[in-house]
């Protein structure tokens, strides 16, 4: 009896283990913002991963997940259906439904299964009463011919935004199809913003203090139209002598940690630490241009690495970083004796979701981290992307 329970027990566990999974989301705005969602293990029945691509007044929604292969494949049958001047499934109306099948872990990643949902067809010919397509396209070509426009970024580190749209077509009632797309760089991981970080932390957590810095360069481009860090070490005050400003390492990523490592320095037992006298200083001194912060365009985030309570007022410094539009994020590492002020932190925060607690086994920034920065610098490339640089 024993040996069935136990056969029994490791067949299931063998077809837990070799289980399909599939990315997995449900109405995100892009394909790329889909994705993001990550993946999911199917049930036994669902040998499928299915993209369903929805077009509804030229605005996408994506969805995608485990289906029944039958399933999905009679779904996908309903593409050729006849709707309106052409099909269910099409790249010539502003309304489209369409859906995708495949079968392998993740296979519904990206676009590649699906690519015709968002393609206008090439044989399309358009009409010539639109309003003149923009003169130029940064770092692309743009060609209108018969009231046809085509993309194409001729940079390599971009690509179209949004993803497969490579033509516009010019329609009878004066409209173009879409929105003009652009060349962006992929975000993640050219998130655009200027973020300082503020490290208070003990001599025994000095490990901790640089896995932050390694993991943010593990996963963020720094770069003239990308993401740029500045940073400071304080205790009672902040130390002059450890700050790094963004125009200090010429957009090198190896000379930027360099300084960092260099200069951070673990705060001074029996100092008091005021966290909110250090946010004051970053909003008063650390985002000028002189400095090398960017212009409006760029959003500014704040990031505070803290192993104690303050002794400060946090609340007062906090809410007028908050005002002028600084995103705060604190991450906190909690040590031996000590108990952080959980309202402390959202008072300096403003929002409970950017509050992250980490032991001392402390190793990668959670899933939600990512997804939160993703919403704030990742909505539109087009209007996160400087443009005008090096053109």
């Amino acid at each position: 009896m024993k040996l069935l329970v136990v056969t029994i027990l490791f067949a299931c566990a063998i077809a837990s283990v070799s289980a399909l999974k599939c990315i997995t989301c449900k109405g995100a705005s892009s394909v790329e913002q889909c994705d993001l969602e990550g993946e999911q293990q199917c049930l036994d029945n669902q040998n499928s991963c299915e993209t369903v691509i929805r077009r509804y007044n030229n605005q996408m929604h994506v969805s995608k997940g485990c289906k029944n292969q039958q399933a999905c494949k009679n779904n996908q049958l309903q593409n050729n259906r006849p709707s309106g001047k052409s099909t269910q499934c099409n790249g010539d109306q502003v309304n489209s439904f369409c859906t995708c099948c495949c079968d392998g872990d993740s296979c519904n990643a990206g676009l590649e299964n699906c690519s015709s949902a968002v393609t206008v067809p090439t044989s399309l010919v358009g009409h010539d009463n639109c309003p003149a397509p923009p003169k130029s396209f940064p770092h692309g070509n743009i060609n209108c011919e018969n009231g046809v426009c085509k993309y194409q970024c001729t940079d390599e580190t971009y690509g179209l935004w949004p993803v497969g749209r490579d033509q516009n077509v010019c329609g009878a009632d004066g409209n173009w199809q879409f929105d003009t797309p652009c060349c962006a760089r992929p975000c993640p991981p050219y998130y655009l913003y200027d973020f300082v970080t503020l490290y208070h932390f003990k001599p025994d957590n000095v490990e901790n203090m640089f896995r932050v810095l390694g993991e943010l360069s593990q996963y963020i481009v720094i770069g003239a139209d990308s993401t740029m860090a500045a940073g400071l070490s304080y205790d009672s005050s902040v130390h002059l002598s450890s700050i790094t400003n963004f125009n200090e390492y010429q957009y090198n990523e190896t000379i930027m940690n360099t300084l960092f490592g260099q200069r951070l320095r673990p705060s001074i037992e029996g100092t008091p630490v005021n966290t909110g006298a250090a946010i004051q200083y970053a909003v008063d001194n650390m985002f000028k241009s002189e400095n090398g912060a960017r212009d409006s365009r760029v959003p500014k985030a704040i990031s505070i690495v803290i192993d104690s309570n303050s002794d400060d007022d946090v609340k007062t410094a906090g809410q007028n970083a908050r005002d002028l539009g600084y995103i705060i994020y604190v991450y906190a590492f909690e040590r031996e004796g000590v108990v952080l002020d959980d309202q402390q932190l959202l008072d300096i925060t403003g929002n409970k979701d950017h509050i992250f607690k980490f032991g001392s086994d402390f190793d990668a920034f959670p899933e939600d981290w990512w997804k939160d920065l993703n919403s704030h610098f990742c909505d539109d490339p087009c209007v996160h992307v400087l443009h005008d640089h090096n053109q």
